[in-house]
């Protein structure tokens, strides 16, 4: 399974919003800051997102993005499919006329196996697991008297 930059800069996206709009919708120029991402190119990601109903979008003043529903209720795999689409791994070892050599077909298994594997690890880990992690690697802020 290989993420594109679409993928990358799409959860990157998802995560920022999910730890920033809480209180009001963020705008992707504060997004696209904070994740060094360029701004066009993450509104159409952005669109992507909306469009497969993970986030929200308000025009005005005030507007911005946030999450269409609770981060514990959008999952890793959910957020790669609507940027990436379907993800597959059958075309792998797939050559034409391979078809009955042994040993392309227990690598053809094999990948099949780390792929439905990585696949569980998106299908189960949500939006809000990665904010937790992301919060405790936040270094901790100390005063000194």
């Amino acid at each position: 399974m290989k993420l594109s930059t679409k993928g990358e800069y799409g959860l990157l996206a998802i995560i920022d919003l999910a730890m920033h709009s809480l209180e009001a919708p963020v705008q992707s120029a504060q997004i696209a800051e904070r994740q060094n991402i360029p701004k066009q190119y993450l509104d159409q990601l952005l669109l992507f997102l909306r469009k497969a109903g993970l986030i929200e979008s308000s025009r005005g003043r005030q507007g911005g993005y946030q999450l269409a529903r609770s981060a514990s209720h959008i999952n890793l795999l959910q957020v790669v499919r609507a940027l990436e689409g379907s993800i597959d791994s059958s075309d792998v070892f797939m050559r034409e006329g391979s078809n009955q050599d042994p040993t392309r077909k227990i690598l053809r298994d094999l990948w099949a196996e780390i792929f439905e594997h990585a696949s569980e690890v998106l299908r189960t880990t949500t939006v809000e697991e990665v904010c937790e992690r992301r919060k405790k690697l936040d270094p901790q802020i100390m005063y000194y008297i």
